[in-house]
C-alpha cells in the first residue's frame, strides 16, 4: 500500500501543467520578518526561468530599523518547481545569501557571506501575475536566522 501511495503522489506531482516557458522572466516584491533580529522588511526579486522547472531568483531585502540598527541582504537562490494542481505550485530553493548588519548610531557595518534553504508555494490570480508564501532559512556565521515572506510577482 506504501509503494502505491507513493507512486500516486510522483505521478500526480509529475503530472502538472506548465505554467511557465524557458526564458520567461519576471520581477516583484514581498514583504518578509526575519525570527532573529525580529524585524519586519520590503523586498524585490528578478526571476528567470532557465528551463520550464528550474527558475533562477536574484533578490533584494531590506529590515526596517529596529533595537539601534538595520539589515539587508542579498541573495541568488535556485527554485525546483513543482506542479500541484494547474495554478498552484510548490518549490524548494537552495542558493547564496550576502547579508549587512548595520548599526545606526556607530554607521559600523558587518558584512557575511551565507547559505539560503527553505522553499515556497504560489497561486497564479492570472496567467502573468502570481502570489507566493515563501519560508528560508539563512545560514550565516553570526546571524543564522529564518524568514518568512509573502509576495507577488509579474510575469513579462
Amino acid at each position: 500500500m506504501k509503494k502505491f501511495l507513493s507512486l500516486l503522489i510522483i505521478a500526480v506531482l509529475g503530472c502538472g501543467y506548465a505554467s511557465a516557458q524557458k526564458g520567461e522572466m519576471a520581477v516583484g516584491g514581498n514583504l518578509l520578518y526575519g525570527t532573529e533580529i525580529n524585524m519586519l522588511g520590503i523586498g524585490g526579486k528578478f526571476q528567470y526561468f532557465i528551463t520550464n522547472d528550474i527558475r533562477g531568483e536574484a533578490s533584494f531585502n531590506y529590515y526596517f530599523s529596529n533595537n539601534g540598527f538595520h539589515m539587508w541582504d542579498l541573495n541568488a537562490n535556485a527554485h525546483y518547481l513543482f506542479n500541484i494542481a494547474p495554478k498552484f505550485r510548490a518549490y524548494p530553493l537552495a542558493g547564496l545569501t550576502v547579508v549587512s548588519k548595520c548599526y545606526n548610531k556607530t554607521d559600523e557595518s558587518i558584512t557575511h557571506f551565507g547559505l539560503n534553504l527553505g522553499g515556497g508555494c504560489e497561486y497564479d490570480i492570472r496567467h502573468n501575475f502570481v502570489v507566493n508564501a515563501e519560508f528560508k532559512y539563512s545560514i550565516v556565521s553570526t546571524i543564522d536566522q529564518a524568514v518568512f515572506s509573502l509576495g507577488a510577482v509579474y510575469k513579462f
